[in-house]
């Protein structure tokens, strides 16, 4: 009997964010060595063939995966930073957090692998980076929009202020999902630091 590619053994039609939801579960389960084709297809409702065919090897499949995720988080980064292009700091500090710890809790198998999971060769890792880089750029530009409606002007060091904050962030988040913390009172304490980090900075002496 042949199965529709579309078609699970029950006869349920399922697309393919179907078949990643059931791989990240069990990439995040098991770890990418433990993981197996079989079990992210029994946990589908599908076959290794169909698998294969829709996504590849497991490899394949982990960055399908990886790379979803990511770009889940870069839209939400973008929307929210949308929002804050104009905010004076004490607001855009928090809009500036809130994707993360957003995903955090919301896609908590999605950050895990996107930011902490295993590094599988170098595209992953790769990815990450490129994820981090985005955001810090995406941030730079914020900063610098937001200097042009209440100023100071950073000039160069736009960039580090926003790198220090994704690497805050990061590392609150980090701290309280280990901790098995509140995520909202984390995010609240990681834009609260950055706020009175920046009111404390020396412009005179940073701007070129």
């Amino acid at each position: 009997m042949s199965v529709h590619p579309n078609t699970s053994l029950s006869g349920r039609r399922f697309d393919e964010d179907d078949l990643l939801d059931a791989a990240r579960a069990v990439f995040h389960a098991e770890g990418y060595a433990a993981a197996q084709i079989v079990d992210i297809a029994r946990r589908a409702g599908t076959t290794k063939p169909t698998l294969y065919a829709r996504l590849g090897n497991k490899e394949q499949i982990y960055l399908h995966v990886v790379r979803r995720e990511a770009e889940v988080f870069r839209q939400w980064v973008a929307d929210a930073y949308e929002r804050g292009r104009r905010l004076p700091l004490a607001d855009l500090s928090q809009v500036g957090m809130e994707p993360l710890f957003r995903f955090a809790a919301e896609r908590a198998e999605g950050f895990n692998l996107l930011f902490r999971g295993e590094r599988t060769g170098d595209r992953p890792a790769t990815l990450r980076r490129e994820v981090v880089n985005g955001v810090t750029e995406q941030l730079t530009s914020l900063i610098k929009r937001r200097e042009e409606v209440f100023g100071p002007d950073l000039g160069s060091n736009a960039d580090a202020l926003a790198a220090a904050c994704v690497g805050v962030a990061l590392q609150v988040c980090e701290h309280t999902i280990d901790r098995g913390g509140d995520l909202a009172a984390a995010q609240h304490l990681a834009a609260r630091f950055v706020e009175n980090a920046f009111h404390n900075l020396d412009f005179d002496t940073l701007t070129p």
